[in-house]
C-alpha cells in the first residue's frame, strides 16, 4: 500500500502586526532553493492599520520560519535586515532572469513578447520576443511587480491592460511560485487578450498560477449529484460532454495530494490545457469540485 504524504504546517508570526500566520503543505512542495537549504515563501496580508504588507519568508528543511523580512512599497531589498539567521538574500541591483517556454499549445497569436520583473522573488520571466506590436506597461498594486508586453496590433489595449493587471494581482500574492505554470499562463491568455476578462477569467488565472500547489477535490457524494442532475447541467455544458467532465470529477474523488496540474497531466490525452481549465472551473463553480489552494491564513484569537 502506498503511503498517503501527510500535510505539513509552517507557522510564524509577523514582527509588525503579530498576527500568529499559517500555512499547511505537502512535503513534497518545500524544495531546497539553495546551498543551505532554505525555501523562499511570500505572505501578503493585511498588517498593521489593515494595510497590504508582504513578508518574505526564509523556510528550513524542517517546515521552520528562520527569518522574515517585510517589504513595503518603494523599499530597497537589499538594504533590510534580516532577523534572526544570518541567511544570504542576493542583492537586488540584478534580478535573475529566467526564460519562458511555450507549452507547444502556444502560438504567439496575440502575445508576441513579455517581461515580468518580480521583486519579491528577485527574478525577472522572460518570453522571447515574436514578432511587432503594441507596449503595453503595467505595474502591480503595491508596486512589487512590473510587466511589460508586446500584443498583436490588432488587440484593444485597454483590454490587454485590464488582463495584464488581473495577472500581476495574483501573482503578487502568491505564496510559493513554480515558474513552469508561467509557460501554461501565456497559453491561457494568448487567445484572450482580445476579449474582456470576465469574473469567470479571474478565478481560471488564479487556479493557473496555483496549479501545482492546488488540490482539486471530490466525493462520491458530488459525483452521484453530477450523475443525477446531469440532464439539467448538459443545458448550459453541452450534452456531449458529459463523459469528458465525468472523468474530471472521478480523478478528484478523495484526491488530497494530485495538484492540479497532475490532473491535466492524467486527461492531457483527450483535452488541450484551455479547454481543461474551462471544464475544471465549471466543475468548481457547480459546486463539485473544490479547489483547495497551498496560502497563509491567519489565527484568530479567542
Amino acid at each position: 500500500m502506498v503511503q498517503k504524504e501527510a500535510r505539513r504546517k509552517i507557522e510564524y508570526e509577523c514582527n509588525n502586526c503579530r498576527k500568529t500566520r499559517i500555512l499547511f503543505i505537502l512535503q513534497s512542495l518545500h524544495k531546497d532553493v539553495d546551498q543551505k537549504g532554505y525555501v523562499e515563501y511570500v505572505d501578503v496580508h493585511q498588517c498593521l492599520e489593515d494595510r497590504l504588507n508582504a513578508n518574505i519568508l526564509y523556510v528550513d528543511k524542517s517546515l521552520v520560519v528562520r527569518s522574515q523580512v517585510p517589504v513595503r512599497v518603494g523599499d530597497d531589498l537589499s538594504t533590510q535586515q534580516i532577523s534572526s539567521l544570518q541567511i544570504p538574500v542576493p542583492k537586488k541591483v540584478d534580478l535573475k532572469e529566467t526564460r519562458i517556454t511555450p507549452t507547444k499549445e502556444f502560438k504567439h497569436k496575440n502575445l508576441k513578447g513579455l517581461r515580468i520583473a518580480d521583486k519579491l522573488r528577485q527574478s525577472q520571466y522572460v518570453l522571447e520576443k515574436k514578432g511587432d506590436g503594441n507596449n503595453i506597461d503595467v505595474e502591480s498594486e503595491l508596486s512589487f511587480i512590473e510587466l511589460e508586453a508586446i500584443v498583436s496590433k490588432n488587440v484593444d489595449e485597454n483590454i490587454s491592460e485590464d488582463w495584464f493587471k488581473v495577472l500581476i494581482s495574483i501573482l503578487e500574492a502568491i505564496v510559493l511560485l513554480d515558474e513552469e505554470m508561467l509557460a501554461y499562463m501565456i497559453t491561457y491568455l494568448d487567445p484572450k487578450l482580445n476579449t474582456a476578462p470576465t469574473g469567470d477569467s479571474i478565478i481560471e488565472i488564479d487556479m493557473i498560477l496555483h496549479a501545482k500547489s492546488s488540490f482539486p477535490v471530490s466525493s462520491l457524494k458530488s459525483y452521484a449529484t453530477f450523475r443525477r442532475q446531469w440532464p439539467d447541467f448538459s443545458k448550459d455544458y453541452g450534452k456531449q460532454n458529459f463523459e469528458l467532465y465525468e472523468k474530471l470529477l472521478t480523478y478528484c474523488i478523495g484526491n488530497q495530494h494530485k495538484t492540479l496540474l497532475d490532473v491535466y497531466f492524467k486527461a492531457e490525452d483527450s483535452i488541450e490545457f484551455n479547454d481543461f481549465i474551462d471544464r475544471i472551473e465549471d466543475l468548481s463553480m457547480l459546486g463539485l469540485i473544490n479547489i483547495q489552494k497551498t496560502e497563509f491564513f491567519t489565527v484568530q484569537e479567542d
